[in-house]
C-alpha cells in the first residue's frame, strides 16, 4: 500500500513539471538564415547616388557660393560596400562603409538627424526596420563622421547525416 501511495505522488510530481513552461522566450534580435543568397559582387553598380541628404547653407550673399551640407551614397562593385561622399561648405570627404550581410540585398538609406546639419546613415534589416549605423554631422564648423552602432553576422554550419 505504501508503494502504491509513493507511485501516485511520484507520478503527480512528474506530470506537474511541464518542460514547455520552463523554456525561455525566443530572442527577437536574432535572425536565422538558411543559406547565403546574395552575390558578393555587383554586376552593374548604379552610377547615380542611391541615397541623398542635402541642406543648403546660407553664405550671406544669397547663396552665391552654392554651399550645402550634403551626403551622397554610391554603390561599389562589392555588394555590401558603399562609397559615401560628404560635403560641408567647401570641405569634401569620402568614406567607405560596409553593410552586414543578412542574406538579403542591402537597402541603404539616410534619415535626418536631430538638427539640419546632422543625418543618420543606416540600412533595412530582414524585417524592413531601419537600423542606424553612422552619423554625419557638423559641429563648430567641423565635419564629423562617426559609427554609432555596430552589427555582426554569425554563421553556423551543421552537418546533416
Amino acid at each position: 500500500m505504501r508503494a502504491f501511495v509513493l507511485l501516485i505522488v511520484f507520478t503527480g510530481v512528474i506530470s506537474c513539471n511541464n518542460p514547455e513552461t520552463n523554456q525561455q522566450a525566443p530572442i527577437t534580435d536574432t535572425i536565422i538564415l538558411k543559406q547565403a543568397t546574395v552575390a558578393e559582387e555587383r554586376v552593374n553598380p548604379a552610377k547615380k547616388s542611391i541615397a541623398i541628404y542635402s541642406v543648403p547653407i546660407d553664405d550671406g550673399m544669397g547663396n552665391a557660393n552654392n554651399w550645402k551640407f550634403a551626403v551622397n551614397i554610391y554603390e561599389t562593385a562589392k555588394t555590401f560596400e558603399y562609397k559615401v561622399n560628404i560635403q560641408y561648405k567647401e570641405i569634401r570627404a569620402t568614406e567607405m562603409i560596409t553593410i552586414p550581410n543578412f542574406g538579403i540585398a542591402p537597402a541603404v538609406s539616410i534619415k535626418p538627424g536631430k538638427s539640419t546639419l546632422d543625418c543618420i546613415i543606416g540600412f533595412s534589416d530582414t524585417k524592413g526596420l531601419f537600423k542606424e549605423y553612422f552619423q554625419v554631422s557638423v559641429k563648430n564648423d567641423q565635419l564629423k563622421f562617426k559609427k554609432i552602432k555596430s552589427y555582426g553576422v554569425r554563421t553556423y554550419k551543421t552537418k546533416i547525416s
